[in-house]
């Protein structure tokens, strides 16, 4: 598999556009739920914030086919999504009427996961990890996976966090042959997740 491992933050526009597209649909999350836009948007702000480690596997023909990417402050990710606040706005309406169980889980999960997402300091929290489904079972997960723990380790954080979904049987198996370990089970909403964790050495 001809496969190049770039950096989040040397996509240009339309590589953010492509990467946000293929995230939009195909991780069922409460951040594709609120709409493409606001997938874009939250891909923008993290290409620009110099803390986050984004790794994207581009194939021959300059596709993106998979990607992982964390910060050690993700909230900070997220609170700027409201920004611009008309722009947001304009967002949410649209979500009001088109998806509006996308909203009630957005209000849930701000107030029922705050403290079950805690991190240590010298810690980051690999918030995304996807693979194209036409590039599944070849490796690049564990890949993706390796080439962020590498990256995190050499950055100087002392441990990986991460969240998934119990019924994510396929991921859990993943990150357990990787070191991961599940540190406490929690609800978001109406998803019920495993809180795992990687000490560096």
């Amino acid at each position: 598999m001809d496969v190049e491992l770039v950096s989040l933050s040397q996509l240009d526009d339309s590589d953010l556009k492509r990467l946000a597209t293929l995230h939009h649909s195909m991780m069922h999350t409460l951040l594709s739920d609120l709409g493409l836009p606001i997938v874009l948007r939250y891909y923008q702000i993290a290409c620009s914030d110099s803390s986050v480690i984004g790794i994207c596997a581009i194939n021959s023909s300059r596709e993106i086919i998979g990607w992982a990417m964390g910060s050690p402050h993700p909230d900070r990710i997220n609170s700027s999504l409201l920004k611009p606040l008309p722009w947001f706005a304009v967002q949410m309406f649209r979500v009001i009427f088109t998806r509006p169980q996308a909203l009630l889980q957005l209000v849930s999960s701000v107030f029922s996961s705050s403290s079950e997402t805690e991190m240590d300091s010298d810690g980051i929290e690999l918030t995304y990890i996807g693979v194209a489904p036409n590039q599944r079972e070849k490796g690049l997960g564990k890949k993706l996976l390796n080439a962020f723990i590498e990256s995190s380790s050499s950055n100087g954080y002392r441990s990986v966090v991460l969240s998934v979904e119990t019924d994510n049987s396929a991921a859990i198996a993943l990150y357990e042959k990787s070191g991961f370990k599940i540190a406490r089970t929690y609800s978001e909403g109406r998803y019920q997740r495993h809180r795992m964790e990687l000490i560096l050495e």
